[in-house]
């Protein structure tokens, strides 16, 4: 452990990063951050929060540091830096302990660490923490130890839930269990027999709650899988309690006002437990399933309207959509009377909007947005009812649609007879029951791909929805617009084009409403309505629905609007959507907004300088750049001047201010300028070697904006030729760093395949070897399926560009017979992974190279493997089933970025390639089957000798003649 110096010295920067002036408490992160590379700093840290030697406020700060440098350091690895195995172990020996000791606020961070920790070493690299949890939870008499502890698992497990499932997954699972299973057993029982007795104080009374939380999430992970023997002998006793505690009320654990308590989240977790088991272990469950559904049905009907109980009742109908959609021998569903009261009772109540929910609507349009358009993980009355709607249809679609028709028809009705407001609600309800009933097939890219056929959407459309949009003024009926508007959205793809351009016009006028959901919404209807596409005939490709030229008018128009609604914040400040619609109309007018786009540069450069001191929102930003991006891109070629004369300025205040936010984002898009200039600006030989300070390589966000600008330096490699060689070690090493972490290794592969695509190998042929000793070293470590298919695409890259010869004597050098032992253990099975075209054709042309080389033709059992793999590849037989990823240059990610891993993926744009020259690593091989033909078939290659008679001689090669011919 450290000394006392060095732990007063830590102690005395901690305090200082939470007191003192800015500048103070900048100079003391960096300290820290200069000493976290350090051997034995995270034991200091611990060690500190353990002894409590700082203040609480400092205490506070060390937890959050130690979280934020597990998150930083773990996942990096050998060369790259990190945390070293010794430390590793030592951290890993005491954090629990600690964990369960430490006051609440520290508590939290440090938990956040440990799963951190987890989501990588457990259980086979921290074998000691099962056992430790288990042992704490059979001998401690604390109740705060075992709720700590039971938290911890709950915790460790839920990685369970996200991972898709593998051999490795269920051994991994089957450790836990038989582990963990007869303790979880023990303490769940104890707990519900106290909880339920009545005779706990309250603060007890919460207590136990809080335990049988995080026992009930653990039991859920453990069987998200597969149903472990031990929970399927244990079922009576499990649901025995469920059953218990669906009845069980106290105002102690109860919610208050609008807040869910500990019992809402319990019974909540219950909901759950259940639906996993009617989704996938129906025959285990059929013997409890009618009191189970009559407990959930029984406490939905005795639920008020108060919001605290809005994800208990979402659960709750989960439960029984996931009943309704299955088959059962004596299903509860089958009587129509059942149906009428479900429809009655359950959905109706809560697919109509609330008072509350159209305060939602006026006074937080963001949370309303979130909450209906996006599918959020917070689910809604509104949402569960219309999913119990699809799910009862499954089974009886037509009598269940029968049903819902004449309730719909009700309520119109109604609407014609009550006040306006009122009328309002009970339109907007139908229009939720009619998308409840009619979809049946979606998807977040097209919408709707399936429907109901007892349901006639175009007639919906036309009766209600078409005449509500075209009516004046705009700021009448918001809450009926906004639906109006969410309808064409989900049905877009089932929309006739016709229909819809009888209302396009004024989707796009919706834009200029006051209200700031119904301006919301009609962005995002217009940015999915352009993005349909048709197929003429299966396997023809998908063409836009929309001519972009016809639209362009209707379209800009809607530009100036949203720049202004989002310059002055009206509404939604930072509006996510307003930005995002904005960055696809200019990426899908291409050309025919490229005038427009020009002008829009400036108002955009001035929101971006605007945000600079305060970057708040992380999708904002992202789309932002991506409207920047996707002008660029049209703008750039023709008028490469006048858009840097715009951006350049504006991007050099970025990295003067060192707008961390943003920076991933600026180097991908000065990449693409570099790409477009026909003339170098001076600041791009002025930022090369600012490029490679080491600080820029630690934040992971900024990998692929690294990369983006260099590829482009590496395509210029003529005009930078002197940079590029005289740092070529530094950048090799920058690569080194992040190709061992393992947030950034596929980043890191990215940057050798553009290295070896555009540069002369004379640029680095000293340390070629190196280079390749280097990825082999992490791929013999960390042999991972990912990492073994970057490691080939990146080397058919080389072997495609500097020739066959020269990889083979490099690899010789490294150990003689490596080729074969690569190309039978890692690049062949590799090849039958999915690949994306471009990678296709590299690796297919790189493995025909290989294939020439003497070590390979002369060895016939290898030959035949590398053939047998070729003809899977070049899909030469009629049931070879080519697995690749096609993707179109125009493609987004559905939610334009949002979602995904922010540190890395998330700052990727779609935008950062110039027309016709996307990032491909193929552009010289148009056509893969004539490419093999060139290679393979001429009499003069060395080996064609030996592949024709390997050929004529074994059956299974046949279809390669045709290439041979």
């Amino acid at each position: 452990m450290a000394d006392q110096a060095q732990m007063q010295q830590l102690a005395l920067v901690l305090q200082q990063t939470v007191a003192g002036s800015t500048q103070a408490m900048a100079a003391a992160n960096e300290q820290l951050r200069a000493a976290e590379v350090q051997p034995g700093f995270g034991l200091m840290l611990l060690e500190l929060l353990r002894g409590g030697a700082c203040d609480a406020n400092a205490r506070q700060a060390g937890a959050i540091y130690f979280k934020n440098y597990v998150k930083r350091q773990w996942s990096v690895e050998g060369a790259g830096g990190g945390v070293s195995p010794s430390d590793r172990q030592a951290i890993k020996q005491h954090l629990l302990t600690l964990m369960l000791q430490a006051p609440k606020p520290v508590q939290v961070q440090l938990a956040a660490g440990l799963e951190e920790i987890s989501l990588t070493d457990y259980p086979a690299e921290w074998q000691t923490l099962l056992p430790e949890m288990v042992e704490h939870l059979k001998t401690s008499q604390d109740m705060s130890v075992l709720k700590g502890t039971m938290e911890t698992a709950n915790t460790v497990f839920l990685k369970f839930r996200s991972q898709g499932r593998s051999n490795e997954l269920l051994k991994e699972i089957k450790y836990t269990v038989v582990g963990f299973q007869e303790t979880h057993l023990v303490v769940y029982k104890a707990a519900c027999q106290r909880a339920l007795s009545g005779t706990l104080p309250d603060d007890q009374l919460i207590q136990h709650f809080e335990l049988l939380n995080a026992t009930l999430g653990a039991y859920y992970s453990l069987q998200v899988v597969d149903l472990p023997e031990f929970f399927e002998d244990h079922r009576e006793d499990y649901f025995k309690g469920f059953l218990e505690l669906l009845k069980f009320t106290h105002p102690a654990v109860a919610g208050k006002a609008d807040q869910q308590g500990v019992l809402e989240q319990v019974k909540c977790q219950i909901c759950d437990c259940w639906a996993l088991y009617t989704d996938k272990y129906q025959e285990e469950f059929s013997p409890f399933l009618i009191p189970c559904v009559q407990a959930v049905w029984t406490l939905l009907v005795g639920l008020d309207q108060q919001e605290r109980n809005d994800q208990l009742v979402a659960k709750g109908i989960n439960f029984l959509s996931s009943t309704a959609a299955t088959a059962w021998p004596q299903s509860p569903f089958e009587d129509p009377s059942v149906v009428s009261g479900i429809c009655e009772k359950v959905i109706f109540p809560n697919i109509i909007l609330r008072d509350s929910d159209v305060e939602l609507f006026e006074d937080n349009p963001l949370e309303y947005v979130r909450r209906d358009m996006e599918a959020a993980d917070q689910e809604t009355r509104r949402r569960s009812s219309m999913d119990l709607v699809k799910a009862m249809g499954k089974q009886n679609e037509a009598k269940v649609t029968e049903i819902l028709i004449g309730y719909v028809k009700q309520l119109m009705a109604q609407a014609a007879q009550v006040p306006a407001d009122r009328a309002e609600r009970f339109k907007d309800a139908c229009i939720y029951l009619g998308i409840a009933m009619a979809a049946r097939g979606q998807t977040m890219r097209e919408g709707v791909t399936v429907t109901n056929q007892n349901v006639n959407v175009v007639d919906f459309f036309s009766s209600l929805v078409g005449p509500e949009l075209l009516s004046e003024p705009l700021t009448q009926r918001s809450v009926l617009r906004a639906s109006c508007l969410k309808f064409i959205t989900v049905f877009r793809s089932q929309l006739p084009r016709d229909q819809v351009g009888t209302v396009f016009q004024a989707i796009c006028k919706h834009v200029t409403a006051e209200s700031p959901v119904v301006h919301t919404y009609a962005a995002i209807c217009i940015e999915k309505l352009i993005a349909v596409k048709d197929r003429a005939g299966p396997g023809q490709p998908a063409t836009l629905r929309y001519d972009p030229a016809a639209m362009r008018t209707s379209l800009l128009q809607t530009v100036e609007p949203m720049l202004r609604i989002i310059a002055a914040g009206k509404g939604i400040p930072q509006n996510e959507y307003l930005m995002r619609a904005m960055a696809r109309t200019f990426s899908y007018l291409k050309q025919h907004g490229a005038e427009a786009g020009l002008q829009t540069l400036r108002p955009l450069g001035a929101i971006m300088v605007g945000m600079c001191d305060n970057p708040t929102n992380p999708v904002f930003n992202h789309n932002l750049f991506e409207a920047i991006a996707s002008i660029v891109k049209v703008s750039a070629p023709a008028n490469p001047d006048a858009v840097e004369a715009v951006l350049l300025p504006l991007f050099g205040q970025i990295l003067e201010k060192n707008v961390t936010d943003f920076l991933p984002y600026t180097f991908q898009i000065l990449g693409l300028l570099l790409d477009a200039a026909p003339s170098v600006k001076p600041l791009y030989q002025e930022l090369f070697t600012r490029l490679l300070t080491p600080e820029l390589w630690r934040a992971q966000a900024n990998a692929p904006g690294l990369i983006r600008l260099f590829r482009a330096y590496f395509g210029k490699h003529a005009i930078f030729a002197e940079l590029l060689k005289a740092h070529m070690q530094a950048i090799l090493e920058r690569f080194q760093f992040i190709l061992c972490n393992r947030k950034t290794e596929v980043a890191a592969f990215d940057l050798v395949k553009f290295m070896f695509l555009h540069l002369p190998v004379e640029f680095y042929q000293q340390q070629l070897k190196t280079l390749i000793t280097v990825m082999l070293t992490r791929l013999h470590n960390k042999p991972s399926p990912r990492f073994q298919k970057e490691f080939v695409i990146a080397s058919s890259v080389f072997v495609h560009r500097q020739g066959a010869e020269l990889y083979q004597r490099v690899l010789a050098e490294i150990q003689p017979g490596l080729l074969t032992s690569l190309l039978q253990g890692i690049w062949v099975p590799t090849l039958r992974m999915c690949l994306r075209l471009d990678e296709r054709k590299v690796c297919a042309v790189g493995l025909m190279k290989l294939m020439g080389q003497d070590e390979v033709r002369q060895n016939a059992v290898l030959l035949g493997t590398c053939c047998a793999s070729l003809i899977t590849i070049l899909g030469l037989t009629p049931s070879t089933n080519v697995q690749h990823e096609e993707a179109s240059e125009d493609e987004e990610a559905p939610d334009g970025g949002a979602g995904l891993d922010y540190e890395v993926s998330f700052n990727k744009l779609h935008n950062t390639d110039l027309p016709g020259k996307a990032a491909s690593l193929a552009q010289d091989i148009p056509d893969i089957v004539l490419a093999a033909r060139q290679l393979l078939g001429q009499p003069q290659r060395p080996g064609y000798a030996e592949l024709v008679q390997l050929v004529q001689t074994t059956p299974d090669l046949t279809p390669l003649t045709r290439i041979l011919q």
